[in-house]
């Protein structure tokens, strides 16, 4: 199988991670309805909690919310209104747009395939924006739902479409399939929950949107799909989790998952590898790595357990900087930074690593073509 055709949309409003920071602080301040911290005090806790510019310099969104502090003119978070934001009927309501605004776009000049694989965490409205654009397609096309997965969902789409495109009677042969992430995570701000934990969750994930397509048939330009691997670590379950709450979803996320990670990601690299009879020190001496860039620790502990050149895993570190943590949306997107470095060359394994909720860690091997 081959993923290749990759095209992403950039959100419209971009912001520094200092200037994010100021606006979260604001935030938190007017939905205390003047108890608890100042602003002033509110910047300096997030200011010592939260990645610096020097690790995410700027963050993407579609919310124009996240563009000033004027809280009576915003759509999500009218925090004068309501202190929590807005329902979570209308946040789902301006995902929705956003998603099929998204859709549309990508399948302006994009060729329809056999089946559109929707992933996404941050939203989820039936018919849905993947629904709503196969409906009116030239060709009957297979619309599934792979929702709710979190930092790891590209791994159960990929398995996914891998069985799609399997053939067999009871599917019929299939000759494409793509996969189109939508994260619109800036969506789950709860302004009245500053607690720290919070501030590190809502100071790290940003929105993002790509699709690929998945084929049986070797591209020009692309990636050969080898390998996917998956566990769930033992004991973990309450180290993340991402729930739905009265207003929005709600994350929680404890400060002990890089080390969990960094724990369990030497065994779990040389029992997936070893199965298959790869040549386990040749990879992890030459492959680049794709990290899902969950934080800055979480790629130190990566390349520290499996003693990596730091030009292995460059790329993670990159894209934190430049997007922040995308959600499913951020590993196809370090994909597709791979895909057009030119300083990779043809014939590079690419191993991937995404983790989340379970604690679940994925596992896969590409080959650039």
């Amino acid at each position: 199988m081959y993923l290749h055709n990759f095209f992403s949309i950039q959100p419209p409003y971009i912001k520094k991670q200092a200037e994010g920071l100021t606006w979260l602080a604001s935030a938190y301040k007017a939905a205390q309805q003047g108890q608890a911290y100042s602003e002033e005090e509110y910047n300096k806790l997030l200011q010592r909690v939260a990645c610096p510019e020097s690790q995410i310099e700027t963050r993407r969104f579609f919310i124009p919310d996240t563009q000033s502090t004027h809280w009576e003119d915003h759509s999500i978070y009218p925090i004068t209104r309501s202190s929590r934001g807005a329902t979570m009927e209308r946040r789902h309501e301006f995902f929705h747009k956003t998603a099929l605004e998204s859709f549309q776009k990508i399948y302006e000049n994009r060729p329809f395939p056999d089946d559109i694989i929707h992933v996404s965490c941050t939203g989820y409205i039936s018919p849905s924006a993947a629904q709503m654009i196969a409906v009116n397609a030239p060709k009957n096309i297979t619309v599934t739902h792979s929702y709710h997965m979190g930092c790891y969902g590209a791994f159960p789409a990929l398995r996914m479409a891998s069985g799609f495109l399997s053939g067999s009677e009871i599917l019929g042969k299939k000759k494409s399939v793509d996969l189109v992430h939508t994260e619109l995570c800036s969506l789950h701000l709860n302004p009245q929950d500053p607690s720290l934990e919070q501030m590190v969750i809502q100071s790290l994930f940003a929105d993002g949107v790509i699709a690929y397509s998945m084929t049986r048939e070797e591209p020009a330009k692309g990636f050969r799909l080898i390998s996917l691997y998956e566990e769930l670590v033992p004991n973990t379950s309450e180290a993340m989790e991402w729930m739905v709450a009265d207003w929005s979803m709600k994350m929680t996320l404890s400060k002990d998952v890089p080390a969990l990670i960094g724990k369990k990601i030497r065994d779990f690299t040389t029992k997936w590898l070893s199965s298959r009879d790869f040549d386990i020190s040749d990879i992890i001496k030459n492959a680049v790595f794709a990290v899902h860039p969950g934080g800055p620790k979480i790629i130190d502990q990566v390349a520290q357990q499996l003693e990596l050149k730091e030009e292995q895993v460059q790329g993670s570190r990159l894209l934190l900087k430049e997007r922040g943590n995308m959600s499913s949306a951020t590993l196809p997107h370090l994909w597709e930074r791979i895909l057009n470095d030119d300083t990779i060359p043809s014939g590079t394994l690419i191993v991937s690593y995404a983790f989340g909720p379970g604690l679940t860690l994925c596992g896969g091997l590409m080959e650039k073509l």
